[in-house]
């Protein structure tokens, strides 16, 4: 990777190049004082040797003067070095110049060392700062996308890999946008073409309807003809059900439903669902139980809620058969409600577990039975609109049992 093309490195490149050349900078100018202040030194230091020469042997003077400035000989310089090491010139106490220098240096070269790195990491902590406060915005706007504000916009107006990152995310949230509103275009033209398609069907429904109650009507005695029109009612019974459910269905996916969320007593929602199959399930000898400690109150869509309560009853009356027992009862906790609808019956067969709540779904294991295969999406929808979901339990033969987890929504 290119490190120049990413505009926040080549950033802190620059920046610490400067440190750097500031740094060679300020070491010529320690290194031009302290030659200074050295040669200064050593020029004291000659003039005290020079003066002491001159103050005990004043008849040497030209002498001591031309020691200073004349050309000295490599012999010269041996036979010097020979007589003051024999003096002891070298030690600390005759050269008290040359500690005082190397002390000097030492503490100048420790605080520029300090003063440089001080340097270099406020730079790097600066850069780190500000990229990583850049990250944080980001983290929070794809955090706002995923949280549904679509319109939200990353600043890619930069150059570098993070405003690259930045424009890739702008492109995909654009495209998510667009799909979704192609989305939402399509469900409310399935819900408009089911809408009018369910319309249409009601008026030829109805017409059908009314001739087999007249028939019906008609004195016969031809047990075929009255075969038929059982089965002509139930199926007809099954399909507006049908047309009922998918005009219901149709406005879930189209969006357009506000729940009208309200305190109501749980209890008397879950009696009314129970209470439209009374006659049924006495016609098929089948009981119905519920069972509630106390009374619970909960903020829901009363309607819908007893639409989803009501086709898990429904699905539980459907998959029984005479003499068997569905059985309804309510739990609360700080955190959840869960309504629980169980059955003694024939149960879910293993291979259906995991599509029942697929619409339109029918297990080949039950083809004689009458539902719609909508009732279960219905529900799941219904109960997902508030909030919660729907868990299922069941074996074969030993019947099932269908969660409902609502969220405490109201103190308890």
């Amino acid at each position: 990777m290119n490190l120049l093309v990413n505009h926040s490195a080549k950033r802190l490149l620059v920046l610490l190049t400067s440190v750097l050349i500031a740094g060679a900078v300020l070491t010529q100018i320690i290194a031009f004082i302290s030659a200074g202040h050295f040669k200064n030194e050593m020029i004291s230091h000659d003039y005290a040797l020079a003066g002491y020469l001159t103050a005990s042997h004043p008849e040497l003077t030209s002498d001591i003067r031309a020691a200073f400035t004349a050309d000295i000989t490599e012999d010269q310089v041996k036979a010097g070095r020979t007589l003051l090491e024999q003096a002891g010139y070298i030690s600390p106490n005759l050269l008290p110049q040359v500690g005082k220098f190397y002390k000097s240096n030492v503490v100048t070269g420790l605080i520029y060392s300090l003063m440089m790195g001080a340097a270099i990491l406020l730079t790097v902590c600066l850069f780190l700062r500000a990229h990583y406060k850049k990250i944080a915005g980001y983290n929070d706007a794809v955090n706002k996308i995923i949280e549904g504000e679509i319109s939200t916009r990353l600043d890619d107006s930069e150059e570098g890999t993070l405003a690259k990152l930045a424009a890739a995310v702008n492109t995909m949230t654009a495209s998510l946008h667009t799909h979704i509103e192609k989305e939402k275009h399509n469900r409310i033209f399935l819900k408009d073409v089911l809408t009018n398609v369910s319309h249409q069907l009601k008026t030829p429904l109805s017409a059908l309807t009314m001739y087999t109650d007249i028939m019906r009507d008609e004195n016969t005695d031809n047990e075929v003809i009255a075969n038929f029109l059982d089965k002509s009612e139930n199926e007809l019974d099954r399909m507006q059900a049908l047309i009922a459910n998918l005009l219901k269905l149709s406005r879930l996916d189209a969006g357009i439903i506000d729940l009208s969320i309200k305190d109501y007593q749980l209890n008397d929602i879950i009696k009314q669902a129970a209470a439209s199959f009374e006659t049924r399930l006495q016609q098929e000898n089948k009981t119905l139980a519920i069972k509630a400690d106390k009374e619970i109150q909960y903020a829901c869509d009363r309607e819908w809620l007893l639409e989803a309560l009501s086709n898990l009853i429904k699905n539980a009356v459907e998959y029984t058969t005479a003499g068997n027992h569905i059985e309804i009862s309510v739990e609360e906790t700080p955190v959840l409600v869960k309504i629980a609808v169980r059955d003694n019956g024939e149960g879910i067969h293993p291979d259906d577990i995991n599509h029942i709540f697929k619409r339109f779904y029918r297990s080949r294991f039950s083809q004689n039975k009458q539902g719609t295969g909508i009732g279960l999406t219905l529900a799941k929808s219904v109960i997902e609109m508030h909030g919660g979901f729907i868990s299922v339990e069941s074996a074969a033969n030993k019947g099932a049992e269908f969660t409902v987890h609502l969220p405490r929504l109201t103190k308890l």
